[in-house]
């Protein structure tokens, strides 16, 4: 096991906009506001979005789509640098309007309405690289 210590830093909430891609919102207000590390929830309500299962033999991500309107229960995630720049790794719980669920890596969602609390992380820059052994980009800690 890897471990490094980091400290809260800035706490950002935001209300994302109606129509635009979830990931998307929080890449560009890490972006725009600096954020090299951070871990973040959200909730609200989708229209639509495209999650990921990864295949951990094949070592590939397998992409589906959810239609809404969806609740989304629960998303979670963190901020990172991936190829020089601020990377949104998210996975997310959604449920229909029977309470049916799916989850899984968020890929994209389209915001109905979307609450966003981030902590941003002082320390150490968090940097992925990839990782040969499970074909995925992953902290490196050292």
């Amino acid at each position: 096991m890897m471990v490094k210590e980091y400290l809260p830093s800035r706490h950002l909430v935001a209300r994302l906009d109606k129509g635009l891609d979830l990931v998307e919102q929080i890449t560009d207000l890490a972006s725009g506001a600096r954020i090299e590390s951070a871990t973040f929830m959200v909730i609200g309500a989708l229209g639509q979005a495209e999650l990921s299962y990864y295949d951990q033999e094949k070592k590939e991500y397998h992409n589906f789509g959810v239609d809404g309107p969806m609740e989304l229960v629960s998303c979670n995630g963190n901020v990172s640098i991936r190829d020089s720049r601020p990377f949104v790794h998210a996975h997310a719980v959604l449920s229909d309007l029977r309470g049916n669920v799916v989850g899984g890596h968020l890929i994209k969602a389209l915001v109905f309405a979307a609450e966003l609390y981030l902590i941003e992380l002082s320390g150490e820059k968090l940097v992925r690289e990839f990782d040969a052994e499970t074909g995925l980009y992953l902290w490196r800690l050292h």
